[in-house]
C-alpha cells in the first residue's frame, strides 16, 4: 500500500542546517514573545485561542541539532515545556530560555504557570522535495499573502504553500451558498479545498492556511470524497470555523506533521469518515472540538472505517474529545489504534466528552480499537468514556457494538483523579471485553474495578483491569 512507502519520506540534510522563514510584510507579530533558533530570527505569529489568548506559534526547519533562545517579556520564574515525555531542559536567565533540540518536535511552552498565552513552537524536519512551481501539476503559493475561494486539485496534483505564505480563505461576492441554514441556523458555503474521486493528490509545504476571515461554519477547509493516496503535510491551520482535515470513503490517506489552533467551535482536528489505511502522525491538534476521531457518516453498504494508525501526535483538547470514535457511527469500525500520543491538557468538562473516547450513536459495531503508550498530563475531568446510545448526531433507530477495546500503558499526571466510564446501551447492546492494562493515575497502578472514579453500568460485560507493580489503588 501506498501509506507505508510514505513511511521513509523526509531525508536529513548533512550536518546543523536551520531555514527561517520571514512573514509576509504587514503581519503582526507577537507581543509575547522573540525566537532564535541556531541564531537565526524566528517570526512569531498570534492565534486566537479558547482559553484565553492570544496564543503565540513559530516555526522553522532545521537539520542536525539546533540551539533554540526564547525571549519573553516575562521575567521568568517557572517555565514548563511540553510536552513533559520530551524531557527538554531549558536553560533560564532573566527573561530567556534556551535549550537544544536533535529531532523534529512540536513543543508547548509555559511561563510561570500560565497557560492562558503560551507559546507554540514547531521545529519541522527540512524539506527535500519542493515541487517545481513551474510544472502543470503544482498549484503553487509562495512567499506573501494569498486569498482564495476554492481549490479543486485533480489527480497527480500537488497544492503547495510555502514557508512563509499565508494563504486567505474568501467567500466571493458573487459566491452562493451551498447550504442557507445549517443545524445552528448559518449559512455553508462550498469546502475550501476538496477532491471528489482524485488519485495521489497533495498538499503541503510550511505556510499557514488561515480561515479567520471566514464566519462560523461557513466553509470545510479540507475534504477528501471517495479518494485514494493523499497526503497533507507540515502546514499549520489556522482558526478554522468548521472541520479541518476530513476525509469520506477515501483509502490510503497520510496526514503527517500538520499544525492546528483553532478557537471556533466545531474545528474538528482530523475526521477520517468511512475510510480506510489512514495515518496520522506527528501532529500538533488545539481546536474547540474534536482533535481526532473516526466516524462513519453513511450507513451499510457504504465502506466501514478500519486499518486507522493515530501516532506521535500532540494534542491540546480545549472542549471535547481528544482521541477515538465520536458517534455517527452508521457502518463498523475496526483495527483502529492511537499510539505514543500525548495529551497535555484536556479541558473536556464531562457529559460525552473525554480524552479517549468511543462513542457509539447509530448501529455500527467497534471493534479491536486500541489506545496505547498514551501520556495524558493535565485531564480536568473524565479520561475514558465508552458510551452506547442516542445522541443529536445519531441517525439509526437502532444502537450498536463495542467488542474488544483496549487502554495499556496510559500514563495520567496532573492534580485532578479523573473519570473512566463504560456505559453499554441494553442486554442486547452491550460493551463487551474491555482490558485496561497498566494504566497509572498521578504514579498509582490501577488494580480493580473498585478503583475511584471508575463507573460502569450492568451492560458491560468481560472488564479486565491488570496492574503492573508498584503502588496501586
Amino acid at each position: 500500500m501506498v501509506i507505508f512507502l510514505w513511511l521513509a519520506a523526509g531525508l536529513s540534510l548533512a550536518g546543523d542546517v536551520v531555514v527561517a522563514y520571514p512573514a509576509p510584510l504587514g503581519e503582526m507579530a507577537s507581543d509575547d514573545y522573540k525566537v532564535e533558533a541556531g541564531g537565526k530570527p524566528v517570526f512569531v505569529y498570534t492565534a486566537p485561542v479558547l482559553r484565553g489568548g492570544p496564543a503565540s506559534f513559530a516555526y522553522f526547519d532545521f537539520s542536525g541539532a539546533v540551539t533554540v533562545t526564547v525571549t519573553s517579556t516575562q521575567l521568568l520564574g517557572t517555565v514548563k515545556i511540553l510536552p513533559t515525555s520530551y524531557a527538554i531542559q531549558p536553560t533560564v536567565t532573566g527573561h530567556s530560555i534556551s535549550f537544544t533540540l536533535r529531532r523534529p518536535v512540536n513543543l508547548t511552552i509555559e511561563l510561570n504557570g500560565n497557560i492562558q498565552r503560551p507559546l507554540h513552537l514547531f521545529a519541522n524536519p527540512p524539506e527535500t522535495d519542493r515541487p517545481d512551481p513551474a510544472s502543470k501539476d503544482v498549484i503553487y503559493f509562495g512567499p506573501g499573502v494569498h486569498e482564495v475561494t476554492t481549490l479543486r486539485p485533480k489527480s497527480g496534483q500537488t497544492v503547495y504553500l510555502a514557508g512563509g505564505a499565508i494563504l486567505r480563505a474568501k467567500i466571493a461576492p458573487d459566491e452562493k451558498p451551498t447550504q442557507e441554514k445549517n443545524w445552528k441556523g448559518n449559512k455553508v458555503w462550498a469546502t475550501l479545498l476538496e477532491t471528489t474521486g482524485a488519485k495521489n493528490v497533495q498538499f503541503r509545504g510550511r505556510g499557514v492556511l488561515d480561515m479567520s476571515l471566514l464566519p462560523w461554519h461557513a466553509r470545510t477547509a479540507m475534504w477528501f470524497g471517495g479518494s485514494s493516496d493523499i497526503l497533507v503535510e507540515g502546514i499549520v491551520i489556522l482558526d478554522a470555523p468548521a472541520w479541518c482535515v476530513a476525509m469520506h470513503t477515501s483509502k490510503n490517506v497520510v496526514v503527517r506533521n500538520v499544525k492546528q489552533i483553532c478557537a471556533r467551535e466545531n474545528s474538528d482536528g482530523i475526521d477520517i469518515c468511512n475510510s480506510q489505511d489512514v495515518l496520522v502522525e506527528d501532529c500538533f491538534l488545539r481546536n474547540n472540538d474534536d482533535e481526532v476521531c473516526v466516524k462513519t457518516l453513511s450507513s451499510p453498504p457504504a465502506m466501514e472505517s478500519k486499518h486507522i494508525v493515530v501516532r506521535r501526535c500532540v494534542v491540546w483538547n480545549d472542549r471535547a474529545r481528544g482521541l477515538g470514535i465520536t458517534s455517527e457511527t452508521r457502518s463498523n469500525i475496526s483495527n483502529v489504534i492511537f499510539k505514543n500520543c500525548d495529551i497535555i491538557h484536556d479541558f473536556s468538562g464531562g457529559g460525552d466528552c473525554a480524552a479517549l473516547a468511543v462513542l457509539v450513536s447509530d448501529s455500527g459495531t467497534m471493534t479491536n480499537i486500541r489506545f496505547e503508550d498514551i501520556r495524558v498530563e493535565d485531564c480536568r475531568n473524565t479520561l475514558v468514556n465508552c458510551w452506547i446510545g442516542a445522541d443529536m448526531w445519531g441517525h439509526d433507530t437502532t444502537r450498536g457494538h463495542i467488542k474488544g477495546l483496549t487502554f495499556k500503558d496510559i500514563i495520567v499526571t496532573g492534580t485532578t483523579v479523573p473519570m473512566l466510564k463504560l456505559t453499554g446501551c441494553d442486554a442486547t447492546h452491550l460493551i463487551e471485553d474491555v482490558r485496561i492494562e497498566n494504566l497509572r493515575i498521578q504514579g498509582r497502578h490501577i488494580t480493580h474495578a473498585q478503583t475511584p472514579n471508575l463507573k460502569t453500568n450492568a451492560y458491560v460485560r468481560g472488564l479486565s483491569i491488570v496492574a503492573a507493580a508498584g503502588p496501586s489503588y
